[in-house]
């Protein structure tokens, strides 16, 4: 088979791939001889069937195409190889006819990753925003590990009830019909509820404030859709409330006792929680910081850097980023996507603007670092792609033999995996070599500021 470039524009190159007429007749003929293998022939053994007999079966026109399925795909293959073509499409073929006794041409136009021309990165300049913890934060953690572990008790307290209280209350539900009749819901349900929580529905907290326990009070409101009780959605509900009692949270005090509880005896005393807690923050700040690094010398690397963005993967990207958020879409409201644009008022066309600069974002920054990457030779290894698949089953509590199993036996899904271990390993590449500033958090600037 000859091969030669037919012409090369940006990232498209068409190549032809030529049999001569030798080469065609030894196809035909392996052809024929897999037939006579294959073929269930009345009176013929499987592969001894005569020549004659097969291309009276099957015709020649059947064989050459047979042949034609078999011999494209090795030519594919072989110019993929010969100029080392790194494809982001299906290639589209356009084969002459194939014949016995005459020569075979294939022409192939291949959509293939553009050339990136790459800065010299120990030029890039890249910002280190320094995040440091405080004393003030690592306060307000403990402060929030204490109300976690806080408890809702009753005070006994025979007052008026104020937006600021949380209540113990009894309650039935019902359906309100057209005509006036009620169809009930739940019954005699108890539950305790915040009423400075935001989500509370102001019915429910106007109802009540100002009752004392013991008191009753009765509202009715209608339900939106809700996505998750269908039955109830459009329907008018009425409540019956009964407050049984003020209730208030109550968190326990940093004690050395406490410590040992919430610890689980790792730590005995408040100091060495305090310590812990600012270690955890500390480590935090770090990851935090040396991600900033990361970002700002990417952003840079990618400004820096020249490459024609094809529109196959920003439409590919896109489709991707879509069925993505009408996937949240769905989850979150259970509504469709044009739905969703209708009920809220949004913009479609700024949206399809805003998906299309994010996408090209995507893309640019995908090229850049494999280019960045084939032009230092950073490669995953397997135990890298087997200890990656590992950490994704403990992160969502799978088994990591059927993880990787499934893993493998998807080859989309593994090459994604390899290629963000490879991008991960060329973006720690890139921060060992960019000149790096460092600068404090504007955040805790202010802060300081806002003290002194």
């Amino acid at each position: 088979m000859k091969t030669e470039v037919v012409s090369q524009e940006k990232n498209i190159i068409v190549l032809k791939a030529e049999f001569d007429a030798e080469q065609v007749n030894n196809a035909i003929d392996k052809t024929i001889k897999d037939l006579s293998k294959k073929a269930n022939i009345k009176g013929f053994r499987k592969g001894h069937v005569p020549r004659k007999t097969i291309e009276l079966y099957f015709g020649m026109k059947g064989i050459c195409s047979e042949a034609l399925e078999k011999i494209v795909p090795e030519a594919i293959d072989k110019m993929i190889e010969e100029y080392e073509l790194s494809l982001i499409a299906e290639p589209k073929l356009e084969p002459c006819e194939l014949k016995e006794g005459e020569p075979f041409v294939l022409q192939a136009t291949f959509e293939v990753t553009p050339e990136v021309a790459l800065p010299d990165i120990e030029t890039i300049d890249a910002v280190k925003t320094v995040y440091l913890p405080t004393e003030e934060m690592r306060d307000e953690n403990i402060k929030r590990i204490l109300e976690s572990r806080s408890e809702i008790v009753p005070t006994y307290e025979d007052r008026e009830i104020t937006k600021e209280d949380y209540v113990s209350v009894k309650y039935t539900s019902s359906v309100v019909d057209k005509d006036g009749g009620t169809s009930p819901v739940e019954q005699d349900q108890k539950t305790e509820i915040n009423l400075g929580q935001e989500n509370m529905r102001p019915e429910v907290v106007d109802s009540v404030i100002g009752k004392k326990p013991g008191d009753t009070a009765t509202v009715e409101f209608s339900v939106e859709d809700d996505p998750q009780n269908k039955e109830l959605s459009g329907k008018l509900m009425r409540y019956e409330i009964e407050v049984l009692g003020i209730m208030k949270r109550v968190t326990p005090e940093l004690t050395d006792e406490a410590v040992v509880e919430i610890t689980q005896s790792k730590h005995k005393t408040v100091d060495e929680f305090r310590e812990e807690v600012m270690s955890q923050l500390k480590a935090a700040a770090e990851q935090h910081s040396q991600d900033s690094l990361k970002d700002s010398a990417v952003e840079n690397l990618c400004s820096l850097s020249e490459v024609e963005l094809p529109e196959t993967l920003i439409t590919r990207q896109k489709q991707a980023m879509r069925a993505d958020q009408a996937q949240r879409i769905k989850k979150d409201s259970g509504m469709e996507m044009e739905e969703f644009f209708e009920k809220s008022g949004m913009d479609k066309e700024g949206y399809e603007n805003e998906l299309e600069q994010a996408a090209r974002v995507v893309v640019k920054r995908a090229l850049v670092l494999e280019a960045l990457a084939d032009a230092n030779d950073i490669q995953w290894t397997p135990e890298e792609l087997n200890a990656e698949i590992h950490r994704m089953a403990v992160s969502s509590r799978i088994d990591p033999k059927k993880l990787h199993d499934y893993i493998y036996e998807d080859r989309d899904r593994l090459f994604e995996i390899a290629e963000k271990i490879r991008n991960r390993k060329a973006v720690d590449f890139l921060i060992t070599k960019v000149r790096v500033t460092e600068q404090e958090d504007k955040k805790a600037e202010e802060k300081k500021e806002d003290k002194e």
